[in-house]
């Protein structure tokens, strides 16, 4: 099930008229009196704007690590987001559309729409990841720059544990709206996890632009959303109990539990974060007769009878962190390695889509699919 990203909402902290007045008689990109660092970066989480968005970003492709992708992203005031992957040519025309409603997804190559709930329709969680980032994060400003000709404010987000990177968060200094977002590890080695190319906020909107219909015969996919459970009910429905630790690294907390859809592929997941950070904690019975390919993103383990993948964009040692945490919870735990496999999508499989992974800012997304295959159902990862 998709659960793509949540971003800005729009600005809670309006500034009085004498910082107003200060701010403009300013040169330097200095915020104004009244202001912090964690104000905007709430800004920035939140899932709406008061203006319509334009904009042609740049963001690391989830299938390769040194590879980027081009992007032009469109966003009405009132949360309708229409996608369009430009570059590179194999995913090129990869489009999605979410009207609040619905969100359906065009893959051109297997000429395939995917068709499932809005998470609009789910309430904003913005306030309570921020809440959490402020408790293992300390937040200030950095130094302001220009990006796509906007005047941007910085946010240093440097963790308390030191196994975490630090992260920048460069919003429009106007809106809130996030324009870039780079790491910065250990080694003092930076990446770039997206970028703002060009971007406007048009007075209007098509309406037009945020409606989806299937073109040329493609074949309409269409998913109801994961069930949201609690603890007590999960070992009914799934035959196990779910393996819960009373505390995580890091500063993760859980945030919620989800039971997939899919009959072949009866999971939990439970969904895990520090208020900047993501991943989900997949469980389910080895007796299933689900084998793991390789995902990049994914490390694995067991615990008994139950399998367990962390998913996450974070890097190995951590992944392998939280997924310690969790097989000592239970019994004696083995942790086995996992790889990548981009797996294309043949319609005339039987397939079953898993789950979304969300990370903070947006347009970076990946799917977790369960595919029924002459070997049995496989769980593979990919874009």
């Amino acid at each position: 099930m998709f659960n793509p990203i949540q971003i800005a909402k729009r600005a809670l902290f309006p500034l009085v008229t004498s910082c107003l007045i200060a701010v403009a008689g300013a040169s330097s990109l200095a915020p104004g009196c009244g202001e912090d660092a964690d104000a905007w970066l709430l800004k920035s989480m939140r899932r709406n704007f008061p203006t319509h968005v334009i904009a042609v970003i740049i963001q690391r492709d989830p299938s390769a690590e040194d590879q980027h992708q081009t992007v032009r992203v469109e966003r009405s005031k009132d949360g309708k987001v229409h996608h369009v992957v430009l570059q590179p040519l194999r995913r090129q025309g990869t489009e999605s559309v979410d009207d609040g409603k619905r969100l359906r997804v065009y893959l051109p190559d297997q000429n395939v729409m995917i068709d499932q709930a809005s998470p609009h329709l789910q309430e904003d969680d913005a306030e309570t990841r921020w809440k959490l980032a402020k408790k293992n994060y300390e937040l200030k400003f950095g130094q302001g720059i220009k990006i796509a000709g906007r005047d941007t404010h910085c946010i240093v987000a440097s963790p308390h544990d030191e196994r975490m990177d630090t992260r920048r968060y460069y919003v429009d200094r106007k809106t809130g709206y996030p324009l870039r977002m780079e790491t910065i590890s250990e080694d003092s080695s930076r990446k770039i996890i997206y970028d703002t190319r060009e971007i406007q906020f048009p007075s209007e909107i098509d309406s037009e632009r945020f409606e989806m219909n299937p073109v040329g015969g493609a074949r309409v996919l269409s998913y109801d959303p994961p069930q949201s459970l609690k603890a007590a009910d999960a070992k009914r429905k799934l035959g196990f109990a779910p393996i819960l630790p009373p505390n995580l690294p890091m500063g993760f907390k859980v945030q919620d539990m989800q039971l997939t859809t899919s009959d072949r592929w009866r999971a939990l997941a439970v969904r895990i974060s520090d208020g900047l950070v993501k991943a989900t904690v997949y469980q389910w019975l080895s007796a299933d007769n689900v084998k793991i390919r390789s995902v990049e993103m994914g490390t694995a383990g067991t615990v008994g009878d139950v399998r367990l993948m962390v998913v996450s964009e974070m890097n190995s040692d951590i992944r392998r962190d939280l997924l310690r945490a969790f097989t000592r919870a239970g019994d004696v735990g083995v942790l086995q390695p996992a790889g990548w496999c981009l797996q294309t999508i043949d319609p005339a499989q039987d397939l079953v889509f898993a789950g979304w992974e969300p990370y903070f800012f947006p347009m970076r997304l990946t799917v977790l699919t369960a595919i029924k295959s002459h070997n049995g159902p496989a769980i593979c990862a990919g874009p």
